[in-house]
């Protein structure tokens, strides 16, 4: 130690004293906005790619279903089903379902000479919900493959 100088016990700490915390107490709150609103919109994309997957699943069943009578569309259901659950989704929670095949099923634009089927998934209303508000939004999700009968 040179000469002149004291060391002062405290001296460091006298005017930092509870600066951290006060930085913390600021901070936290918007890390674990940010946290929890990056998870409910993963979340959403996850279920949103789900539904992507089954109805695609689904169509590719579909267009090799021969012959295609009455109990076509239960099966292509089965299918879409069987993909949400493995996704742990309720196939109950996806609100509208349309199974068709044709020129133009589903409402699809027609594409002449070409039969095929449709698979389409709506979750109306699916909610986010993050810390201090929520949003719905409606999760669709459609495939389309070229009937092979």
């Amino acid at each position: 130690m040179r000469s002149g100088t004291s060391k002062r016990p405290g001296r460091f700490f006298s005017h930092d004293r509870g600066a951290a915390l006060m930085e913390a107490a600021l901070v936290m709150p918007l890390m674990l906005m940010l946290t929890v609103g990056v998870w409910t919109t993963a979340r959403a994309w996850n279920v949103h790619s789900t539904l992507d997957h089954a109805a695609r699943e689904a169509a590719r069943y579909g267009a090799t279903e021969v012959p295609w009578d009455a109990t076509s569309a239960p099966k292509v259901r089965a299918v879409a089903d069987q993909e949400l659950q493995a996704s742990a989704i309720a196939p109950a929670d996806v609100t509208t379902v349309c199974i068709g095949r044709g020129s133009a099923p589903c409402g699809l634009g027609a594409i002449p000479d070409v039969d095929q089927v449709a698979v389409q998934l709506s979750w109306d209303n699916y909610q986010m919900d993050f810390i201090f508000f929520s949003v719905t939004v409606d999760l669709r999700a459609s495939a389309v493959s070229r009937w092979e009968g």
